[in-house]
C-alpha cells in the first residue's frame, strides 16, 4: 500500500483539466497515506484508479478553508461560476456551457454536471449548490471524469465530496478554533468554531461542532442613474456590445429611431388604401406631431426619469454571516453493526451583491446598483448510515433528508439592458406603440394626416425581484460489497431520490405605477383591483400594484438506478474492473409563469398572460391559450386544431393589428410565431423522462507496490428538464424544446500514481480525452421568448493533462513542497441549433488553457520546545470565458494570487499569522454578460489576519 499525505492535489481543470494538488502535511520524513472513500470503500488514495484529491482536515486548517469558494480556489482544474455565498456552481475538466441566471436557477436551471456530496448524500442543485461551511471535516475529496456508474445523476464531469469527522470512542477531547482578519479597503471578518467528541460507553459515542463566521464586504455601491432610453428597445442594429459582440438584426430594437420610420411609411401606405381611416375618431389629439422620419430628435418628446441610487451609496456592501452546527452520534450494534446518525443545521445570510462592474474605473470593485439586496439560505439536514457484515457480505444503507429555503431579493435593474418589452410597463403608452391610438389612425383628412412618434414619460427602471425557494430532498441507498482481499470484488447496489423544489420568483417594477393607460391610475380613474391568478401553485394571492410577472412553480425529479462494480484480479500485476449502471429519471413541473398584459381596455387585471405550466405539461393532447382578460381572445386547442384555424379565431379578435399589419408586439396583438407557438403546445409530453445505461472499464498495472498505471473508459450523464416556454417558434423555423435531453459524456483517462525516493516523493497525473454529446446550455434571448430557456446546443471534446508533485526532500528536514498544473484545450465541434451564437471552434466555457499552483511548507523545532513554521503558496488560472453562447459570452481575466502564513504550535494549541492575496490581486473567479453588461466576481483583497487553534 502506498504512503501519502495529500493535499492541493490538483483537481481537474475546472472546466478543463483539473490538476489534483497535493498539499503538505507535517515536516517527515515519508509522505504520509491519505484515505479515501472514491470507490464507497475506504482505501488508500494512491490504490485507486480514480483522478482523486484530498484536501485533509490539517490542510483545511493550513489554508484557511472555510466555504465553498474557498476550496475551489485552492484546486487547480476546479472552478465555479455564480454570483455569491449559496448561489454557486462546480465545474471540473471545462464540461461547461454557461451559469445559470440566479432568478430562474432553480425550477428552470439545469441539473448541475458536478455532484456534491455531504457524506453519503448527494446534495447538488442547480444554481444553488448548498454552501456547507467547513466545520470539523475529515477531508473533502475532488473525484475528476465522470463517476456515474457509483455516484449517478450529474456526476459526469466529476464529484465533490465533503466528508466530516465521526464519533470517536477513544477519548473524551475538544477543540476551539477563532480566526480575525481585515481586507485591503474592505470589512473585518471574525470566526469562532468548537467541536467536542464524548464517548458515552463503549457502544456510543457522540460528536458536536457549532460555528459561526462573520464575513466583511469589498465591494461598494457607488453613485449612478439609469433611465428606459438604455433599454434594448431603443438600440440599433449593428450596435457594439461591450464584450465585442454586435447587435444582430433580429435583435435589434422595436422602437429604434429606425423603425419608427418604418412604421409611419407603413401608416402612410395604409393611409392611401383605406378610404375609412379618416373616419376614425381623434382619441389623443394632444400627441399628434408631425414629423421628419430622419429627424435624430424622435426621442426628446418622451421624458425619461432617471433611477438614482444616490441614498443608496455605501462601502462594503456584500457582507455574509455563517451560522450552525452539526450533531452526530455512532452506535455499535453487537461486533457487526454500528448506526451512525447526524442533523445539522445553517443559516446562512448576506446583504449586497457579490458581483461588481469591472467598466467603471473604481480603484476598488464597485458596482451601481438601485434596490436593496440581501438573501436568507437555511437547511436542516438529517441523515443515517447503518452498516454491518452477514458472512462476508458487507452491507450498507444510507439515507437522508433535507430542506432547504432560502428567501432572496435582488435588484432586477440590469434586465433592462436586455429588456424588449420593459418600457413598455413603465412607460406611457403613447411612448411604447405610438401606430396604436386606441380607436383608429389619428387623421381628419389625407392631408392632415401626421407621423406619429413615441411621445409622454418613461418612468425610473429600478426594478427588483423577490425569490422564494423551498427544496426537500430524500435519498436511500442500499449496497452490498464482497471481501476485498478476495480476487473477485464486487461492489453493487440500488438508489432513490425524490426531489421537490418550489419557486415563487415576484418581478416587481415601481416604475409601473402612474403610467398612461397601463395601469389605468389617469383620469380620475383608480389601479384595477389585481385578483389571483388561476394557476399559481405555491401561493395564489393577487399581484401587488407594481407585480408585473410571477414564476410560481413546483419542480420534481425523481431518480432511481442500480449500480455495481466488480474488480478481477488477473495476476499479481494487473486487475480489470468492469462498472454499470442503470438509470431512470423523471423531471415534471406544474404552476404558471404568468404577467400582468395588455388589460387596461377592459379595466380588470386577471395576470392570465403567461404560461399555464399545469396546462402545457399535463399530456393530455390540449391546451388552452389565454390571449387578455377577454374571453374571445381565451381558446383551447389539441390535435384537430390547425393553424389556419386558430389564426383565424385570433385574428377576427384582433382584427385591427393583424388586419393592417401593424404587428408590432402590441398589446393585444397576436403574431403567427405566436399561434404556430399555442398548436405546437398540443405536443407537449407529460414528464421529461430519461433512462439508459452508462458503463465504466479500468485496467491496472502495478509493476511493483509504489506505482500505479491505469487506463480507464468511463461515461456520465445528468438528467434533461422541461422548458417554461416550450413550443414557442420562431420565423427562422427555430422551436423551444419541450424537453432537454440528457447530454452524455464519454472520457478516455490514462493515469499514473507513484510514490518514489523511499517515499519522499509523490507523483500523481493523468492524459483524457473528453467527448461531450448534445450540451445543455441555457439560453436568454428575447428575440425568441422572455423567458430564460434551455436547449442540447452543441458536442464538445476535451483533451487534458493533469499532473502534481508533493515532495519532502530527505536532504532537507522540515520542508514540503507541492506544485500542481493543469493544461485544457476545449473546442466545440458540432453545433446542434440553427444559430450563429455558438461556432464550431469555440472553447467551452470556465475552460483555462492552463492552471497550477505551487506551495513550500517548512516547519522546524525552537529552542522553547515549540514548532515553527511558514508556508508561502501561489496560484495561477489562465484567461476563459463565460459562456459558450457568443452574446452573452465575455472573457474572464487571467489572474495570480500569492499567499503566506507562518506560526507557531506546542502541545495542545497553535497560533499563525496569514496574509492571503499578498499582492491584492482582482482575481476573476466567474463572470456573466447575460444582461449586456460584465458582472464579476472577484476573490477577497488582501487579507491579513490570525487563526488560533486549541486542542483540549
Amino acid at each position: 500500500m502506498f504512503r501519502k499525505k495529500s493535499l492541493n492535489r490538483a483537481i481537474q481543470s475546472i472546466i478543463a483539466a483539473s490538476v489534483s494538488a497535493s498539499l503538505a502535511g507535517t515536516a517527515t520524513a515519508q509522505l504520509e497515506e491519505v484515505i479515501v472513500t472514491a470507490t464507497k470503500r475506504e482505501e488508500s488514495m494512491q490504490d485507486v484508479s480514480v483522478a482523486v484529491s484530498a484536501l485533509t482536515s490539517e490542510n483545511l486548517d493550513q489554508l484557511g478553508v472555510t466555504n465553498f469558494t474557498d476550496y475551489l480556489v485552492q484546486l487547480p482544474g476546479v472552478t465555479a461560476g455564480g454570483s455569491g455565498p449559496g448561489q454557486n456552481t462546480v465545474y471540473i475538466r471545462g464540461v461547461a456551457s454557461t451559469t445559470p441566471n440566479l432568478t430562474t436557477a432553480g425550477v428552470a436551471g439545469l441539473a448541475p454536471n458536478v455532484a456534491f456530496y455531504l457524506d453519503e448524500q448527494p446534495l447538488a442543485q442547480p444554481g444553488r449548490n448548498l454552501d456547507v461551511y467547513v466545520a470539523d471535516m475529515e477531508r473533502v475529496e475532488v473525484l475528476s471524469g465522470p463517476q456515474g456508474t457509483l455516484f449517478g445523476a450529474s456526476s459526469q464531469a466529476g464529484t465533490v465530496r465533503l466528508i466530516t469527522n465521526k464519533p470517536d470512542f477513544e477519548s473524551t477531547y475538544g477543540r476551539v478554533k477563532i480566526g480575525m482578519s481585515s481586507m485591503t479597503d474592505g470589512g473585518n471578518n471574525n470566526q469562532i468554531e468548537a467541536m467536542l467528541n464524548f464517548p458515552v460507553n463503549d457502544s456510543l459515542a457522540i460528536r458536536g461542532v457549532v460555528y459561526r463566521d462573520d464575513k466583511g464586504g469589498f465591494i461598494d455601491n457607488v453613485q449612478g442613474t439609469v433611465t428606459a432610453l438604455e433599454s434594448a428597445r431603443f438600440r440599433e442594429a449593428g450596435t457594439i456590445r461591450s464584450n465585442g459582440e454586435p447587435v444582430s438584426q433580429r435583435r435589434a430594437g422595436m422602437q429604434t429611431a429606425s423603425a419608427i420610420a418604418g412604421i409611419n411609411q407603413l401608416q402612410d401606405a395604409i393611409v392611401a388604401s383605406d378610404p375609412n381611416v379618416t373616419s376614425r375618431p381623434f382619441i389623443l389629439e394632444a400627441q399628434r406631431v408631425p414629423i421628419d422620419p430622419t429627424d435624430p430628435s424622435t426621442y426628446n418628446r418622451i421624458t425619461f426619469a432617471a433611477a438614482d441610487n444616490s441614498a443608496m451609496v455605501g462601502d462594503d456592501i456584500n457582507t455574509s454571516l455563517y451560522e450552525g452546527f452539526r450533531l452526530s452520534a455512532l452506535a455499535n450494534i453487537g461486533d457487526d453493526w454500528s448506526l451512525l446518525t447526524a442533523f445539522g443545521t445553517q443559516d446562512l445570510e448576506t446583504e449586497g451583491v457579490f458581483s461588481a462592474d469591472p467598466t467603471l474605473g473604481t480603484s476598488r470593485p464597485a458596482i451601481q446598483r438601485y434596490q436593496n439586496e440581501h438573501l436568507k439560505d437555511s437547511f436542516d439536514n438529517l441523515s443515517l448510515k447503518l452498516e454491518g457484515r452477514i458472512g462476508e457480505l458487507e452491507i450498507v444503507y444510507a439515507g437522508s433528508y433535507t430542506s432547504r429555503d432560502t428567501d432572496q431579493r435582488v435588484d432586477y435593474t440590469d434586465y433592462l439592458y436586455t429588456a424588449q418589452y420593459l418600457p413598455y410597463y413603465i412607460c406611457d403608452s403613447t411612448v411604447s406603440y405610438p401606430e396604436y391610438n386606441y380607436g383608429g389612425y389619428l387623421a381628419t383628412a389625407r392631408s392632415d394626416y401626421a407621423k406619429y412618434v413615441p411621445r409622454g414619460a418613461c418612468n425610473a427602471p429600478d426594478t427588483y425581484a423577490t425569490i422564494m425557494n423551498s427544496l426537500d430532498v430524500t435519498t436511500h441507498e442500499i449496497r452490498i460489497s464482497t471481501d476485498q482481499d478476495k480476487t473477485v470484488r464486487l461492489t453493487a447496489g440500488a438508489f432513490f431520490s425524490d426531489t421537490e423544489l418550489k419557486e415563487r420568483v415576484n418581478f416587481r417594477y415601481p416604475g409601473h405605477v402612474g403610467t398612461y393607460q397601463w395601469n389605468m391610475c389617469t383620469g380620475g380613474v383608480d389601479c384595477p383591483t389585481n385578483y389571483a391568478y388561476e394557476d399559481g401553485y405555491a401561493s395564489r394571492d393577487p399581484f401587488a400594484p407594481d407585480e408585473l410577472f410571477r414564476n410560481d412553480i413546483m419542480r420534481t425529479d425523481e431518480q432511481t438506478g442500480f449500480f455495481g462494480e466488480l474488480t478481477y484480479d488477473i495476476n499479481d500485476n494487473f486487475s480489470a474492473t468492469i462498472g454499470a449502471r442503470y438509470y431512470s429519471v423523471e423531471v415534471d413541473m406544474v404552476g404558471s409563469a404568468n404577467g400582468s398584459f395588455s388589460n387596461f381596455a377592459w379595466g380588470t387585471d386577471n395576470q392570465k398572460f403567461g404560461t399555464n405550466i399545469s396546462d402545457l405539461y399535463d399530456g393530455d393532447g390540449s391546451f388552452t391559450f389565454i390571449g387578455d382578460s377577454r374571453p374571445a381572445t381565451t381558446i383551447t386547442v389539441d390535435s384537430s386544431s390547425t393553424y389556419d384555424s386558430v389564426y383565424a379565431q385570433l385574428s377576427e379578435v384582433d382584427a385591427y393589428s393583424i388586419g393592417r399589419g401593424l404587428v408590432v408586439s402590441a398589446p393585444n396583438a397576436i403574431s403567427p410565431n405566436e399561434v404556430q407557438g399555442i398548436i405546437n403546445a398540443v405536443t407537449a409530453p407529460d414528464k421529461a423522462e430519461t433512462d439508459g445505461t452508462i458503463v465504466k472499464l479500468t485496467l491496472n498495472y502495478t509493476p511493483n507496490e509504489n506505482v500505479l498505471i491505469y487506463g480507464t473508459y468511463s461515461e456520465g450523464f445528468r438528467p434533461g428538464i422541461l422548458n417554461r416556454p416550450g413550443g414557442a417558434s420562431t420565423s427562422s423555423g427555430y422551436t423551444v424544446p419541450f424537453e432537454v435531453q440528457t447530454d452524455e459524456v464519454k472520457n478516455l483517462e490514462l493515469g499514473w500514481k507513484a510514490d518514489l525516493a523511499d517515499g519522499t516523493m509523490r507523483i500523481n497525473g493523468n492524459f483524457f480525452v473528453v467527448d461531450v454529446t448534445d450540451m445543455q446550455t441555457s439560453i436568454f434571448d428575447p428575440s425568441i421568448s422572455n423567458l430564460f430557456f434551455a436547449d442540447n446546443a452543441a458536442d464538445a471534446e476535451i483533451v487534458g493533462l493533469e499532473t502534481d508533485l508533493l515532495w519532502a526532500p530527505e536532504n532537507f528536514e522540515g520542508l514540503t513542497i507541492s506544485a500542481a498544473v493543469s493544461f485544457l484545450s476545449t473546442e466545440i465541434t458540432n453545433v446542434l441549433i440553427p444559430t450563429d451564437d455558438v461556432q464550431v471552434g469555440d472553447e467551452l466555457a470556465f475552460a483555462p488553457e492552463f492552471q497550477g499552483n505551487l506551495q513550500a511548507r517548512y516547519e522546524w523545532d525552537l529552542d522553547s520546545g515549540m514548532v515553527a513554521h511558514f508556508m508561502p503558496h501561489v496560484s495561477y488560472s489562465a484567461e476563459s470565458y463565460s459562456d459558450i453562447i457568443r452574446m452573452n459570452r465575455d472573457t474572464i481575466d487571467s489572474w495570480s494570487m500569492v499567499g503566506i502564513t507562518a506560526g507557531v504550535s506546542s502541545d495542545g494549541w497553535s497560533a499563525e499569522l496569514f496574509v492571503d492575496n499578498l499582492t491584492d490581486q482582482r482575481a476573476e473567479l466567474a463572470r456573466n454578460y447575460v444582461f449586456d453588461r460584465p458582472r464579476v466576481s472577484y476573490a477577497r483583497p488582501r487579507t491579513v489576519g490570525l487563526r488560533m487553534i486549541k486542542n483540549f
